[in-house]
């Protein structure tokens, strides 16, 4: 029992013992510890470049390519066969020509042998025509006579039946005269049928010589086709023709732009071809060019659209008249690949501000009491080097137009001076 007590006793000593020990050295550690200062650490200020928002009405302009073209072309092609009998010296690519220069011939050799052919046959007509003319003349003037003869005879018949009711003269005589009279009559039906009949005849060659004229027409046309002329002033292009070459109305052996309808050709976003017109009628500045460098400008109005969208993108085809040219050839010619500003239309209470002040593509930094605070912001159009938009944004507001990595809202920020 002694035993067991003394054993608990020198437990609770010991673990007095650790207990003073850990007290004791805590008390020396902390006696002996080093005094250490705080500093304060102050927080960073990030310098960025600003601009303040100035919201008005704004009439920007975007950036297309497309192509040169004339709304008023033509194929030329020879409308008969024929070989190639001569070509003018004028008849070459890129060559400006008047309305009807003759450019090229054909051989008309048959085309003249059948000219000739139908006008020897409207001429023998003609003959045949005057000779039956003649003839109904002739006919005319014996109808006279027969007349005349029919009218002694009728008076001869009279005085003979008056003689024969008087017993003067035999019924033979009466006979005779009657005889007469009928033959007298008989001449004069047939006389008068042959001139009816030559009268059909002069009928029938008329219009003999009008079938005759038609073939004629269309002869002379024929001949008229184995000249090829402009059709009007323009420019050649694709010339493909050679002497003695046998052409058809198939091949084309030219092509012939007329320079005073030029036009442009671009293709625009959906939104801007659906509000079409907001933007017929103004101005496109056109520019060719060659690498980097500008060869020639033209000023254009837009004038229509096209009927079709563009199922790729939903935009379409816009076309802008181009000006009629001072001289023979245009500063920019058809085929030639261009570059078209054109306006957007108008818009209105929007901000212009540098593309550098939009961050996640849909927001903007300003900066209020020193710090910034980031604003949503929709885009109503996007031109290189900038943008316009709109949003919950005032007049006066500086907004961060510098690029800075880890921006976010709440950091300490100043505007550079």
């Amino acid at each position: 029992m002694t035993k067991t007590i003394i054993i608990n006793l020198l437990k609770i000593f010991v673990a007095l013992g650790i207990i003073v020990a850990g007290v004791m050295g805590y008390i020396w550690l902390k006696s002996t510890e080093e005094d250490i200062s705080i500093e304060k650490v102050e927080e960073t200020s990030f310098f960025v470049e600003t601009n303040s928002i100035q919201i008005g009405n704004y009439n920007p302009t975007n950036t297309s390519f497309g192509s040169i073209f004339s709304s008023r072309q033509a194929n030329l092609t020879f409308p008969v066969f024929g070989e190639v009998l001569n070509i003018s010296d004028k008849f070459k690519s890129g060559e400006f020509v008047k309305k009807d220069t003759v450019l090229a011939e054909l051989d008309n050799f048959n085309q003249l042998n059948n000219l000739n052919d139908l006008r020897i046959q409207l001429s023998l007509n003609n003959s045949q025509i005057e000779e039956i003319k003649s003839e109904i003349v002739t006919d005319k003037l014996q109808l006279q006579e027969l007349s005349n003869q029919l009218d002694i005879r009728e008076k001869q018949k009279a005085r003979i039946k008056s003689m024969v009711n008087s017993k003067a003269s035999s019924d033979s005589a009466l006979d005779e005269i009657l005889l007469a009279v009928s033959i007298a009559k008989s001449n004069i039906l047939s006389r008068k049928q042959n001139v009816n009949r030559l009268n059909f005849k002069i009928e029938q060659l008329n219009l003999s010589n009008k079938r005759l004229e038609v073939s004629i027409k269309k002869v002379k046309r024929s001949i008229a086709d184995t000249i090829l002329k402009a059709p009007f002033d323009g420019s050649l292009g694709n010339v493909n023709i050679a002497l003695g070459e046998n052409v058809s109305n198939q091949k084309i052996v030219a092509s012939l732009s007329n320079l005073n309808f030029l036009e442009v050709s671009f293709n625009v976003p959906s939104q801007i071809f659906a509000n079409f017109q907001n933007i017929i009628g103004q101005e496109v500045s056109v520019y060719w060019e060659q690498g980097s460098d500008e060869v020639s400008m033209l000023k254009g109005y837009i004038s229509r659209r096209d009927a079709y969208v563009n199922p790729q993108d939903g935009g379409g085809k816009i076309f802008a008249i181009l000006p009629k040219p001072s001289s023979d050839f245009s500063k920019i010619p058809p085929g030639a690949f261009v570059k078209v500003n054109y306006p957007i239309g108008s818009l209105l209470q929007v901000a212009k501000l540098p593309e550098e002040a939009i961050y996640e593509g849909d927001s903007i930094f300003t900066i209020r009491e020193g710090r910034a605070l980031k604003k949503k912001v929709q885009i109503a159009h996007k031109e290189p080097g900038f943008v316009y938009l709109r949003g919950a944004i005032n007049n006066g507001e500086q907004v961060v137009v510098s690029r800075l990595a880890g921006i976010g809202e709440g950091i300490r920020l100043e505007s550079k001076k």
